[in-house]
């Protein structure tokens, strides 16, 4: 019989591809296209210096490769990790892509009013 930790990481192994799905709907695909609307907002700036230089410097259509080389990258730390500890990295990358859509989105609402 498992314990309550052994069912907890099941469950969460089990979900493995909705946490995929969740890092590209919220890291790749949310937070790049708030970032593409905040930039055509002239109220609103980029709060990262790596990603405003990198805007400034090669222009926002380079950022969304940029994004899914992170992600193929990520993907293959995930290959690379051994069980259970392999599902922080899809789960960490879809909170993240969350926090960040979010965060975006609210500047976006206020820069509105």
């Amino acid at each position: 019989m498992g314990t309550d930790a052994d069912t907890s990481i099941e469950l969460l192994e089990s979900l493995t591809p909705l946490w995929w799905q969740g890092a590209i709907v919220f890291f790749l695909l949310g937070d790049s296209l708030t970032t593409f609307v905040g930039y055509q907002m002239h109220t609103v700036v980029e709060a990262s210096p790596v990603a405003a230089w990198f805007i400034s410097s090669h222009g926002m259509l380079l950022l969304v490769p940029v994004k899914v080389a992170v992600v193929c990258g990520f993907y293959g730390l995930y290959r690379a990790t051994p069980r259970p500890h392999n599902i922080g990295v899809p789960l960490g990358l879809c909170a993240l892509g969350f926090v960040v859509t979010v965060w975006n989105s609210a500047v976006i609402v206020a820069a509105l009013l």
